[in-house]
Formats: structure tokens, sequence, C-alpha cells
């Protein structure tokens, strides 16, 4: 294998609660490349209107172009490309929210932000947003599903990941997912998704201080889950046509 392709990380500093400074978000970088990972998704969060981490065309200037400063001073041997992380909101659903503008960069692919509790009260537009992206050809990506079952006060929801990816949604689980770290029960909740087929990818989901940016980590946890094979298939980019480079 190439290496690893991480579509889940928050290294464009000083934007959400990701890399705080160039400096940090360098560091990041080079310790996931360090760990095997050759190309690395930064994937802000877009959450109107938390904290400013919104959709305006103001905030994703800012982000393009912090953006493009850790690019220029990332190490070699790893690629980098521009995401974003968008909530499930009603504004995401309006006819002139194009969502096309948060495809992950060279791909029609867009990251969805998974359930959560508070402040997003996100999950009831879910099913509708990942629909809607469908409707426009472009393939979602739901992170962290595994979280419905117990996280932070979050009312379990049997069959959530299942009804999400009936809706068309590839699945992706963290890796603190399957730590625990996410909460209790939510470490069982990945794991049975991954017995049961429903996972598409892994992702860090690395921010940094409080969650590391390797994808590898994951993927040891769910080769004693699913098999080597298997895990591997999870991180490399197969699942959505896109491979690392040499």
């Amino acid at each position: 294998m190439a290496g690893y392709v991480d579509m889940h990380s928050h290294v464009v500093f000083g934007v959400d609660d990701g890399a705080e400074s160039l400096a940090h978000a360098v560091e990041l970088v080079t310790a996931a490349r360090d760990a095997g990972t050759r190309l690395l998704v930064a994937t802000p969060h877009v959450v109107p209107p938390y904290l400013d981490w919104n959709a305006s065309a103001q905030r994703l200037d800012r982000i393009r172009r912090r953006f493009a400063l850790l690019r220029d001073a990332a190490p070699a041997g790893i690629e980098l490309r521009l995401g974003y992380e968008v909530t499930a909101r009603p504004a995401r659903l309006r006819a002139d929210d194009d969502p096309a503008r948060f495809r992950i960069e060279g791909t029609e692919l867009v990251l969805l932000d998974g359930p959560q509790a508070v402040p997003w009260h996100g999950d009831a537009t879910m099913e509708r947003l990942i629909r809607r992206i469908r409707a426009e050809g472009l393939t979602p990506i739901l992170a962290h599903p595994e979280r419905r079952a117990c996280w932070r006060g979050v009312p379990p929801d049997p069959g959530f990941a299942e009804r999400m990816k009936a809706a068309g949604a590839l699945l992706q689980v963290d890796a603190t997912g399957l730590t625990g770290r996410d909460g209790p029960g939510v470490d069982v909740e990945a794991r049975r998704l991954l017995q049961e087929g429903l996972i598409d990818l892994l992702g860090s989901d690395g921010h940094g201080r409080v969650s590391e940016v390797r994808v590898d980590l994951a993927r040891a946890m769910a080769a004693e889950v699913v098999g080597e094979a298997a895990a591997d298939r999870l991180v490399d980019g197969s699942a959505i046509g896109l491979r690392a480079r040499p």
C-alpha cells in the first residue's frame, strides 16, 4: 500500500477547534506523515452560526488562505487537500445553498459532521441533507456515526447508521470512537458497525490537543475487529477511488 488516506482532520490553523497556529499545524501534519499517512484532507468545521464557524464567503476565504500557507509549509512526503466538515442544519437545505462548494478538493465528496448533542442540533436534518447532496450528483461521507449510540448525552438511536447508509451516505468511523474516548458504549457501536460491514472509511478526526492526526491508530484497532486486509481497505482510499501518491 502506498500509504494511508485520512479524509478527516482539523489541521487548518485558527479556524476551528483544531490546530492553533501554523507551527502547530505543521507539527500535526508531520506526525501524520511519519505515521504513514500520504494523503491528508483538512476538513475545518462549517457550523452556522456556532463560534463563527459559519459558511460566509469571508470565512471560507480565510480558510483557503490559511490552508495555502499550511500546504506551502508542509513537509515533503504527504499530500494535503482542502475540504470541510459540514453540519446538517436547515440552512444547508436551501435551494440557493450549493453543496458543491464544500467538496473535498479534486473529488465529488462532501464530509458531513456526524451526530452531536449540543450546540449543533443537526441530527433531524441529516437524512434530508444526505439525500440533497446525492441529488446534486455528489457523494456524502458521514463522520463518526458510532456517536449516535451514547455520545455525551445524545439519546440512543438504534438503526441510525443503517438509515444514513440507506439514504446514500458512506460511513466513516473515528479513531476516538474505537478507543472509547468519545464515551462509554461508543466503542462498542463502532465495532458493531465494522463487524456488520457498514463502515467504508476510517478517519483520524485529529484536532491536535484532544486527538491525534493519526489514522494508523484507527486502522490498527479496526484490524482487531475485521482483520488486516479489510482494515487496509478502510484507509487506502479504495472506497472513494482516491489513492495516495507513492
